[in-house]
């Protein structure tokens, strides 16, 4: 996955600055900066619920011109290759656990039922909730519905995942289970996108982290590297130090 050039204004507020970065598939690209940076508009991007202005976007074979316009085909082609998990998981409220994660392979996939309720109770299991498959998104923890919205993200089978401050609403018994269920993805070279406040989590999964602040990226390296800097980059230093590491490893999202 690569990004060229790529600009974004809300008004009279550039959100994104000719942001030119390379996304590796098989590994885990975190995100990190401060609040406002830009940072979830340039993941919202990745599967076009942003569209900015100006800019080149590849995603395997697929090339978007973001000065052009972009087809309703293209916008699907791009979300099949890159699934979403929110902050606020999105699942169906009308729909069980084991409906949610179907419904996208048999709908838009169109993959047979039974084949595509297989394969989501084997994800199901994958995420610790093969037991839940019945249960409604109100009777589940927030842990549990991020696993689920986690699960249904991999049923479509995307190139990439996509993960917006995926822990950020959840207390810290319940963010460790999802990180849990991410570290094993990153573990297994599903590819990743993540965008956390959680140093101390991107430190031990990622393979790259971009670190984005006023909408221009300020690193994009490797993760040892990024940490490494903090006394070569002050930026990075200050941010980093403005972290308590105390509450990251009891695993308290900070901002």
């Amino acid at each position: 996955m690569q990004l060229q050039g790529l600009n974004k204004t809300f008004g009279s507020n550039r959100v994104l600055q000719d942001i030119t970065v390379e996304l590796p598939e098989k590994a885990t690209t975190v995100i990190v900066g401060p609040s406002g940076s830009g940072k979830s508009t340039l993941l919202r991007s990745l599967n076009l619920l942003e569209r900015p202005e100006s800019g080149l976007y590849q995603v395997a074979d697929l090339n978007i011109d973001f000065s052009k316009k972009i087809s309703s085909k293209q916008v699907l082609d791009v979300r099949k290759k890159t699934g979403m998990v929110f902050q606020d998981y999105n699942l169906f409220p009308h729909k069980t656990v084991l409906q949610n994660v179907i419904e996208g392979p048999v709908q838009v996939l169109k993959q047979d039922k039974n084949a595509a309720t297989k394969e989501a109770y084997e994800l199901l299991d994958k995420v610790g909730l093969k037991e839940k498959a019945d249960f409604y998104p109100d009777q589940l923890s927030g842990g549990q519905a991020q696993r689920v919205a986690i699960a249904r993200s991999l049923a479509m089978h995307p190139e990439y995942i996509l993960l917006d401050e995926p822990t950020s609403a959840l207390d810290p018994e319940l963010e460790a289970e999802v990180l849990k269920v991410l570290a094993d993805l990153a573990n297994e070279k599903q590819s990743l996108i993540i965008v956390t406040h959680n140093l101390f989590f991107a430190r031990q999964i990622a393979s790259k982290i971009v670190f984005v602040e006023d909408g221009q990226i300020i690193f994009d390296g490797s993760s040892q590297e990024f940490f490494d800097q903090r006394q070569g980059n002050p930026r990075i230093h200050d941010f980093i130090s403005s972290m308590s590491f105390t509450g990251i490893k009891e695993g308290t999202p900070q901002e």
